[in-house]
């Protein structure tokens, strides 16, 4: 028989944080056939399957089964839509935009560096104090 709860009280796992090991097993499985599909997307896209070059755009674009690569998802649509998939076009200006996020914020984190060191020099080594002579 169920034991009716509050609204506030949560089951036991929940409460502790700590995931179950059914849903832990269901996520290692997930990530498993993410895996397996990229695999067997990118041995298709290699044979010159236009869907498998979308659809594997699509999981490097999102990194799902892959680490996450616009690039490599931008050259992977660019092949679809070459071969006349349209809506392939889409998401290359989807992966296209994503790249020039990335180069933004990777020029944005250079130059947050340059002038973090800047600020570390500086106080290590401050501009000296100039003292006017007295006559």
């Amino acid at each position: 028989m169920a034991v009716a709860r509050g609204r506030s009280e949560k089951p036991r796992w929940q409460r502790s944080g700590i995931i179950p090991d059914a849903d832990l097993t269901l996520a290692n499985a997930v990530a498993r056939a993410m895996d397996k599909s990229a695999e067997l997307l990118r041995a298709a896209a290699d044979e010159g399957d236009n869907e498998a070059c979308f659809a594997l755009g699509l999981l490097y674009l999102l990194g799902r089964g892959v680490e996450k690569n616009a690039g490599e998802a931008f050259r992977l649509f660019g092949i679809a839509v070459e071969a006349g998939d349209a809506q392939a076009a889409y998401f290359r200006d989807m992966a296209a935009e994503h790249l020039a996020h990335d180069e933004i914020k990777k020029r944005d984190s250079d130059a947050a560096d340059a002038a973090e060191k800047e600020a570390q020099r500086r106080q290590r080594f401050p501009k000296p104090k100039l003292v006017k002579k007295e006559d």
